[in-house]
């Protein structure tokens, strides 16, 4: 018989989580003004934001299998918790008191190195800790927190940066000092028990490999699922307002508004996406997203009121909800316990391929074909991702509950 899901556990670990997604949301919105300061290069600013992505591709699954492999007193990810995030949150708060442009980039690449190495040992730590039937739960509870670290970033942030621009950056520096010193007195890791006749060195590579030959297609077919999951996510998120600008001539003061109604739905529905999947499975529930939201997609497209788009937006978020809360579960539930650090570096290494190629080549179609092919387009990969869950197929589903 199986344990209840410990929510307290779950809910200090979250605050890891809501401190990270505080980090990106006063970053993205405020590092393009610092940059901006000193240069007027859109090219240079596009590229200085990108290297967040750049280093989730590569850092992000090397750190994962690095840590499947580290054994000490205090865990395998835990050391890497307590040392990097601390140090990632002094870099984070020396961010805007720079006041040239050579000490801002070199600070800056800094700290997206050193925070890209205890993230993938954060996530880990959820299933690590969490039985199998429980982790579509937990994972909501984890999103709910980080998008509770985008509100506060959101409201209070953006006051605090009206009285000082480094406020906001201070505050998430202070709580990267605390945060670990929490998690580490109330995370326990489980003690991985490996036989040392069969211990294998965890790799990316060879775990990218592995799941690219093996005849059991669910976890490669899954990875790519969510790999164009996000890439019809991230480039409506990209170009939304832009689009509504050009297309519908609406301010994007206006369009931003109604993505937050997006982001809401999310915030509400992350809880209830872990739940129902606990009841018709993570599969099920992620083909259910995927497909809602291609039909959304389309629907876009062919309307132009804005108003309607505005009461939909909220139904996107839900769908968006659901396959979200949904994938990272879905990929470590195909692995054991001393790969679930691996199994996450690849669930990033697609993710963030996704979120890198997506804007040049959506941009490419917009430019080429049209404005409104962006939905199009959008839906088509939302379209592909529901058709690699069903091809999944019913021969899997034990390992998907």
């Amino acid at each position: 018989m199986s344990s209840r899901l410990n929510y307290l556990k779950i809910f200090n670990l979250g605050l890891g989580f809501m401190v990270i997604s505080m980090i990106w949301a006063a970053y993205n919105a405020y590092m393009p003004i610092f940059l901006g300061n000193f240069t007027k290069s859109n090219t240079l600013i596009g590229f200085v934001m990108s290297w967040d992505n750049i280093a989730n591709l590569f850092i992000l699954p090397f750190f994962g299998a690095l840590s499947d492999n580290t054994r000490t007193r205090i865990g395998r990810r835990m050391p890497y918790i307590l040392v990097s995030m601390p140090l990632a949150g002094v870099l984070y708060a020396l961010l805007p008191l720079q006041t040239k442009l050579l000490s801002l980039l070199v600070i800056d690449l800094l700290f997206n190195i050193v925070v890209a190495t205890y993230r993938t040992p954060m996530v880990a730590l959820m299933p690590d800790i969490v039985e199998e039937e429980h982790r579509s739960k937990a994972n909501g509870v984890i999103n709910f927190m980080g998008g509770l670290g985008s509100l506060i970033i959101f409201f209070i942030g953006s006051q605090l940066y009206k009285i000082n621009k480094a406020y906001p950056f201070f505050l998430s520096g202070i709580l990267s000092l605390i945060i670990p010193i929490v998690l580490f007195l109330t995370i326990k890791e489980p003690k991985i028990v490996v036989n040392e006749e069969k211990k294998e060195k965890q790799s990316i590579l060879k775990a990218l490999a592995t799941v690219v030959k093996d005849q059991n297609k669910a976890p490669f077919y899954t990875l790519l699922s969510i790999f164009m999951t996000i890439a019809g996510f991230s480039a409506v998120e990209t170009f939304f307002t832009r689009y509504c600008k050009i297309a519908l001539r609406i301010d994007e003061s206006v369009s931003s508004f109604a993505m937050g109604f997006y982001a809401l739905a999310f915030l509400v529905f992350a809880l209830p996406a872990g739940f129902i999947a606990t009841k018709i499975g993570k599969r099920k529930t992620m083909m259910i997203g995927a497909f809602g939201q291609g039909i959304l997609f389309l629907i876009f497209m062919i309307v132009r009121d804005f108003r309607t788009i505005q009461i939909l937006m909220p139904f996107a978020g839900m769908f968006n909800a659901l396959f979200t809360i949904n994938s990272y579960p879905l990929v470590v539930s195909y692995t054991s316990a001393e790969k679930i650090g691996t199994y996450t570096g690849l669930y990033y290494f697609f993710s963030s391929l996704a979120a890198i190629v997506t804007p040049s080549s959506f941009g490419a179609i917009m430019d080429f074909i049209g404005f409104n092919k962006l939905f199009l387009a959008a839906s088509i990969c939302l379209f592909i991702s529901f058709a690699f869950l069903w091809i999944i197929g019913e021969k899997y589903e034990n390992t998907m509950l």
